[in-house]
Parts: structure tokens; C-alpha cells; sequence
């Protein structure tokens, strides 16, 4: 479970004062989805950073699992990030160089994962997106769906 209380974050900007995200409480209960929308400039991206734990909020409170976590190190963070946050990015951060199986493996190496382990993990992803015909295949091989689908096997 995620709960934000009161979080703000605020930025200059060419002498600017912007108000980013001001004083936002949100609960998101677990296996519960949830859409931000909003125009453009009015603070999606700034509160997917502080979930996401890739920025800190100015004020404010950030529970996750009931853990307050305003007090953990960088490789606290780090840690958090993970081996409980998935991302699935805009523009999908898949390498290039690397094998969509390989992609999905990456942030099981990051966790130390045995090899036969993070294999069949990685594979078993795959499957559950219905890309298993295509993982040996390297990113510009796969359709922008299909791209997509090879990011949100590696945020599982």
C-alpha cells in the first residue's frame, strides 16, 4: 500500500516559484490500479517521481507498506526501487543491445538472482505478456507494442 499525506514539492524556475505538486493525499491500496491524468504542467510526472522514489517530496508524508521512508538512505532507495516498484516508462528505457529476455533479466541481476532463477522469472514474464516466440528478439526487432509489453514484463 502507498499513502501520501500532505506531500508537496515545489521548484524554481527562472525566478519562479512553481508549486509542482501542493499539499497531495493519496491512498492506493494494494493490487489496486490507478490512472493520474491531468494537462500538461500540472504535476503528473513530479508525483510519479516521488511514488516512484526517484525524487523526494519538500513536504510531507510518504508511507509505503506503512513504512515511512523519508529517512532511508540512497541505497535504501535503491533497494526499494528494486525489489518492490516496477516501472513501465514513456519511452520504455528497453537497451538496445540487449535481448528482450535480457531486458527483463536486468533488474533480477541488480537483485542477485541466481542465473537458472532470474531465467526462468524473465521467461515466465514473457509468457504472461504473450511474447514468448519473441524474446531472443532485441528491441528494434519488436513493434512499439511489443516493446511495451517487454517493459512491463521486466516491471513484474
Amino acid at each position: 500500500m502507498i499513502e501520501l499525506k500532505k506531500i508537496s514539492k515545489t521548484y524554481i524556475l527562472g525566478g519562479d516559484t512553481v508549486h509542482a505538486v501542493d499539499e497531495l493525499s493519496l491512498t492506493i491500496e494494494e493490487h489496486e490500479f490507478v490512472a493520474i491524468i491531468g494537462a500538461s504542467g500540472s504535476g503528473k510526472s513530479t508525483l510519479m517521481n516521488i511514488i516512484g522514489c526517484l525524487d523526494a517530496a519538500d513536504e510531507g508524508q510518504y508511507l509505503l507498506r506503512g513504512q515511512d521512508i523519508s529517512s532511508y538512505t540512497d541505497r535504501q532507495m535503491s533497494t526499494l526501487r528494486n525489489r518492490e516498484i516496477g516501472f513501465v516508462f514513456q519511452q520504455f528505457n528497453l537497451l538496445q543491445k540487449l535481448t528482450a529476455l535480457e531486458n527483463v533479466e536486468l533488474p533480477l541481476i541488480y537483485q542477485g538472482m541466481g542465473l537458472s532463477q532470474r531465467k526462468k522469472r524473465a521467461v515466465e514474464a514473457l509468457v504472461r505478456v504473450g511474447l514468448e516466440s519473441r524474446m531472443h528478439h532485441r528491441p528494434n526487432q519488436l513493434s512499439g507494442g511489443q516493446q511495451q509489453r517487454v517493459a512491463i514484463a521486466r516491471a513484474l
